[in-house]
């Protein structure tokens, strides 16, 4: 009898130990958003600003006379 009652137990408790895992890492996805959205705006950022370095050095590359005295 305590075999089968412990077989019947496990799936139930497999269940309940994934939704716990589910639930805990839901919440730290919460708390991580904030600096989730903070760092993405950062590399947003900084994408734009290399984006126009590399603009200008193209620029340089394919016109270099507007570039003479600079």
């Amino acid at each position: 009898m305590w075999r089968v009652e412990r077989e019947l137990s496990l799936p139930m408790m497999n269940t309940l130990k994934l939704i716990c895992v589910t639930i805990l890492h839901l919440i730290k996805q919460a708390w991580l958003l904030p600096r989730s959205l903070a760092n993405a705006g950062k590399d947003r950022r900084r994408r734009i600003v290399l984006d126009e370095l590399e603009a200008e050095r193209l620029d340089r590359i394919r016109n270099p006379w507007k570039y003479l005295g600079k």
